[in-house]
Formats: C-alpha cells, sequence, structure tokens
C-alpha cells in the first residue's frame, strides 16, 4: 500500500513542480504560477492517473474493512451473545 502511495503522491507533486517551474521560467508571478500549476496538475492527474487512483482507493477501503475481511472474532461481542441467549432462556 505504501508503494502506490508513494507512485501516486509523486506523480502529483512532479506534475506541479513541473508546470510551476514551466510557468516560472515563462515569467509569471509567483501566486499565479502556483495557481496555474496547481490547477493544470489536477486536470492532468484526474485524467492520466485514473487507474493509480482507483488502486490507491481499493486499498484504501481494503484497509479499512481488514477486520470485517479477516473475520477477527469479537470477543466482547461473544460474552454479550452469551448473556442476552440466557435472557432469552429464562423467558
Amino acid at each position: 500500500m505504501k508503494k502506490l502511495w508513494l507512485v501516486f503522491i509523486s506523480a502529483r507533486i512532479g506534475l506541479f513542480a513541473l508546470f510551476l517551474a514551466v510557468f516560472l521560467l515563462l515569467g509569471f508571478e509567483g501566486i499565479y504560477s502556483a495557481l496555474i500549476a496547481g490547477v493544470l496538475a489536477l486536470a492532468i492527474s484526474l485524467v492520466f492517473l485514473q487507474k493509480q487512483r482507483d488502486a490507491l482507493s481499493v486499498e484504501i477501503y481494503n484497509w479499512n474493512h481488514r477486520e470485517k475481511n479477516l473475520g477477527v472474532p469479537d470477543q466482547d461481542a461473544d460474552i454479550e451473545n452469551a448473556i442476552l441467549d440466557s435472557k432469552e432462556d429464562n423467558k
């Protein structure tokens, strides 16, 4: 997962740095160069980095749902279920 993060973030920062350098070399002011570079890097990353973004989102989803996927038992839930079952049996 860390490799996907590294590739995706490096690509986005690289695009931004490339556009920023080009606009600064063309003589644009710093703030305008940064704004234009940010917009262009975002637009290009949305179009051309879709595979990396999709793979990263799948990894994040899997990481967030790892307990459900692993089937890690919840010890407290077993105790609570036993108590509730015993109360239902007594009724």
